[in-house]
């Protein structure tokens, strides 16, 4: 086993796939049946955003200024900004 920040590709894959499904709209009337997605599939797009904050995080994990990137991350939350992220995955700072 081993921790290698280069599983942002996977992510970015994995997304881009997602994106392509979600645009048709394919493989999800089986979800819409349940309870939880009659009113909105408002849960898989809220997934989708904690996937591109990861993509985000281990990208600048790769990165030397790293730990200033992490705390300006950290007081931008805390100070209630939100994340960083945008659509595509990439910094938006």
């Amino acid at each position: 086993l081993a921790n290698h920040t280069s599983i942002h590709a996977l992510f970015a894959r994995t997304v881009s796939q997602y994106d392509k499904l979600r645009k048709r709209n394919a493989f999800l009337d089986n979800y819409r049946k349940q309870r939880m997605f009659t009113d909105s599939l408002e849960e898989f797009d809220d997934a989708r955003e904690v996937v591109l904050d990861l993509i985000e995080e281990y990208r600048a994990a790769e990165r030397d200024d790293y730990i200033d990137w992490a705390t300006a991350r950290a007081t931008k939350t805390c100070d209630g900004e939100g994340g960083t992220s945008s659509h595509d995955g990439t910094s938006a700072g």
